[in-house]
């Protein structure tokens, strides 16, 4: 293998090789996050996240094991649990990358049964053409890094921690910022649509 270890994640060199990983968080021009945990694989018998760990010689990558399709289950697993079942009428349905992964990398059956569902506040009127449904959320950051490393605006952030973690405003505030659209077309699932769009037809 060529030694790409200064440029390329695993990621990136699977990528450049055809070769598909799902992955939530990872965008090609925001910072690395590595927080989703989809892009697992195993890298000399440890299992890595892609998106985080550089390319160096001799390195042996499985992408396709039982092991990683197993870790790869649980993880959507997971999302599920708290996941609200309004794909009907979420405005991402049709084009909605947990929806995509899901029937791909998913199970056919799971094994939590809650009572209740995580409930999480949205955050309206933060802007005039975004829609925001937060129980969607599923924490890839990508609207926090690219308002933070694009703009330069920290309007957005993780608040709480655990079961309570959720990405919103520290204090309520308008998005002053001309590029804060783009949010929309960045988020993974259907926490943050457009508002002119809202219902009025499907993708």
């Amino acid at each position: 293998m060529e030694d790409k270890s200064e440029f390329y994640t695993i990621f990136q060199f699977c990528l450049e090789n055809k070769i598909t990983i799902p992955c939530f968080c990872y965008h090609e021009k925001l910072n690395i996050a590595g927080n989703c945990r989809m892009c697992l694989v195993e890298a000399n018998n440890v299992l890595v996240a892609s998106c985080a760990i550089s390319v160096s010689d001799n390195m042996i990558i499985f992408t396709k094991s039982k092991r990683i399709s197993y870790a790869r289950e649980t993880i959507l697993e997971f999302l599920l649990v708290n996941h609200p079942l309004d794909c009907p009428i979420c405005d991402q349905g049709g084009e909605c990358d947990l929806q995509d992964i899901t029937l791909i990398f998913g199970g056919d059956q799971g094994r939590f049964y809650e009572k209740s569902k995580r409930s999480v506040s949205d955050f309206y009127g933060c802007s005039p053409i975004i829609k925001t449904s937060m129980n969607r959320c599923i924490h890839s950051t990508r609207c926090i890094r690219y308002l933070n490393d694009f703009s330069g605006n920290f309007f957005l952030g993780m608040l709480g921690r655990g079961g309570h973690m959720e990405i919103g405003t520290f204090i309520q505030e308008f998005l002053f910022d001309e590029l804060s659209g783009n949010i929309i077309d960045l988020c993974p699932v259907g926490a943050l649509t457009s508002m002119p769009f809202s219902f009025v037809s499907r993708p």
